[in-house]
């Protein structure tokens, strides 16, 4: 009988100690839920701005390779002759959501001439941009210069009533076509491209280089849209 008894005291406190660690894993795994989502920006200064896990204006590419995938970086070139580096991230997992990302790394005229004559292949794009592969030194030099843009575009699918209850009415919009427009967020440092049907873009930005953001986000808008980069349509 004391031995069944004993046995019996023994298997309650092993599911005490089970029920214990299960409540407490959860709970740390709900919490981690809930941190580094695509509403939750920290506007540190105008020259940082924190959001889901990365601090633009410090955060590099390099920070990154633990956290993403390998991405794939492009120099474009506009007809007018302007000229941005991009980081694409394919199906990277920000949990608990999966995205791709645009990430774009602050470059001066200097630095982006060097790039420039560091390019191999050569690609047209629709938008009249051409898009070029970059070598390994130019690669590598990239690794340690802070990302100061990002571009957010999520697997999910979102829709105006989602998007104005997580981030609230804009201050104002900016229409780029009978089709799309960018619900803007100046104090956040955010301009969301919100289409009549696809998928939504959320673009990040340092809040010193909001002004100028605004400034060209129309004349980008066709490449913004994912043309350069496969994210339309056509290619769920």
């Amino acid at each position: 009988m004391r031995i069944r008894w004993i046995i019996g005291f023994v298997a309650l406190a092993a599911i005490l100690a089970l029920a214990m660690y299960v409540f407490k894993t959860d709970g740390e795994l709900r919490s981690q839920q809930f941190t580094d989502l695509p509403w939750q920006v920290e506007v540190i200064d105008d020259q940082r701005t924190r959001v889901l896990g990365i601090t633009l204006g410090e955060t590099t590419m390099a920070d990154l390779v633990a956290r993403l995938p390998v991405p794939e970086i492009r120099l474009f070139v506009d007809p007018d002759g302007s000229r941005v580096v991009e980081a694409y991230y394919v199906n990277a997992r920000i949990p608990p959501f999966e995205t791709n990302l645009v990430l774009r790394p602050d470059l001066g005229e200097a630095e982006l001439d060097w790039i420039e004559s560091e390019t191999t292949s050569e690609r047209p794009m629709p938008s009249g941009a051409r898009r070029y592969g970059l070598s390994d030194d130019a690669l590598a030099s990239l690794g340690g210069v802070p990302i100061v843009e990002m571009s957010y575009i999520p697997r999910a699918r979102w829709n105006r009533e989602v998007l104005a209850e997580r981030f609230g009415e804009p201050e104002d919009r900016l229409r780029i076509d009978s089709d799309h427009s960018y619900w803007l967020y100046p104090e956040r440092g955010l301009a969301v491209l919100v289409p009549q049907r696809g998928r939504m873009l959320m673009h990040y930005v340092t809040r010193e280089r909001w002004e100028r953001t605004v400034e060209r986000l129309h004349d980008e808008g066709r490449r913004r849209l994912g043309e350069d980069h496969g994210l339309g349509e056509d290619h769920e």
